[in-house]
């Protein structure tokens, strides 16, 4: 009896985390459709996993974090689950590591994701522009269609800060104007948060993005980087260009830089590393069936997410298009792996796929792949 009781409570803790990610998801999208967030009039998601989430702070005498949206949403960014100082979350509770809130910019992570889908992600926030993108690609009368989506994705990732006519004369060279307006659409005029006193901007010379001025001049004299992944491969932020006129500048949004922008630095560090030694592979090949890929023969998917026993999870439930190639492979950031012992060892054995899978750090699986 006892050890049902116990099983019943860690479904339990599971649920209130899936309806917790959900409601933060709901919550997201309300926001990016231009709602306040008002405390009294919350998606249902959102306040019933507050509700739930209460109710386990109140059996473990615990504070009260579903209290407050605004203070859950500052530990939800700040901390994984099993720091938020709810004993039900810690570990040995498989998730714990799971962190649900990108620090900067703001928005739910992969894992908030999958947590709320059961690991069918594809279907929320990511995918909208997903499909937008494909919609791009039918209108495209060409023989070269299949690479439009790549050419595309590739772009917002190494360029998230455009000037518009530059962006203009690319889609053009390309031959797909017909993107001209979705990205305009995805994009914002240059805040005013990252503007300098004499009206200039920086951009950012590691991953290209916007460099925002902070009061620690010392440590951050041309700004901080605000894309989490960026700060992890360079903490001290550089500027590689100051723009000196802000007109006809943009930015992609901050769920485009979350998605995209942000995961898309390891993959892109990971296909300009196997093209510099001769593998001839290909971004987001065949409408995004892995990150890097090459026909059907090799499938690289980048998984940036903190807790590995979720991420197996996930993996156990859907590989997606990566079961497609023949070689595949998941491959982590370094930094990810570096600051967490055992990370390959608990991915690995949280993985039950009938499929095979090598798993590894993005620059072992280069290493392996370069021979």
């Amino acid at each position: 009896m006892s050890n049902q009781t116990e099983t019943d409570s860690e479904e339990d803790v599971e649920i209130a985390l899936r309806v917790l990610s959900r409601g933060f998801i709901d919550l997201h999208q309300s926001v990016r459709a231009g709602e306040i967030v008002d405390p009294y009039s919350l998606p249902q998601t959102m306040g019933d996993g507050m509700r739930m989430l209460s109710r386990l702070c109140v059996k473990a005498g615990a504070e009260d974090l579903g209290d407050s949206i605004h203070s859950l949403s500052d530990i939800a960014r700040r901390l994984p689950v099993g720091e938020w100082g709810i004993p039900q979350f810690c570990a040995p509770f498989r998730f714990a590591e799971a962190k649900l809130l990108t620090a900067e910019p703001v928005a739910p992570t992969e894992e908030c994701r999958a947590l709320a889908s059961k690991g069918g992600a594809d279907g929320i926030l990511e995918g909208v522009h997903h499909l937008q993108l494909r919609e791009i690609v039918q209108r495209v009368r060409s023989q070269s269609r299949l690479q439009i989506y790549s050419v595309l994705r590739e772009r917002i990732v190494r360029r998230p800060v455009y000037e518009r006519r530059e962006l203009s004369g690319f889609l053009e060279d390309e031959g797909i104007v017909a993107a001209d307006e979705v990205m305009r659409q995805w994009s914002v005029d240059i805040p005013l948060g990252a503007l300098r006193r004499n009206g200039s901007f920086a951009i950012c010379g590691n991953c290209g993005g916007l460099l925002y001025p902070h009061r620690d001049t010392n440590r951050f004299p041309d700004g901080r980087c605000k894309i989490g992944p960026c700060r992890e491969e360079a903490p001290s932020s550089t500027a590689g260009q100051i723009v000196e006129d802000v007109a006809g500048w943009r930015v992609f949004k901050d769920d485009i830089l979350a998605y995209w922008v942000g995961p898309g630095l390891a993959e892109i560090r990971l296909y300009d590393e196997l093209r510099r030694g001769g593998v001839d592979v290909q971004l987001y090949p065949r409408d995004d069936a892995a990150d890097v890929g090459r026909t059907s023969e090799l499938g690289i998917d980048v998984k940036s997410y903190a807790c590995p026993r979720l991420l197996g999870d996930t993996l156990s439930e859907r590989l997606g298009g990566l079961t497609t190639f023949d070689e595949r492979y998941v491959a982590i950031p370094d930094a990810i792996v570096n600051r967490r012992p055992g990370y390959l060892e608990d991915l690995r054995y949280a993985y039950r796929g009938s499929t095979s899978v090598v798993f590894g750090k993005v620059s072992e699986i280069a290493a392996r792949i370069l021979g």
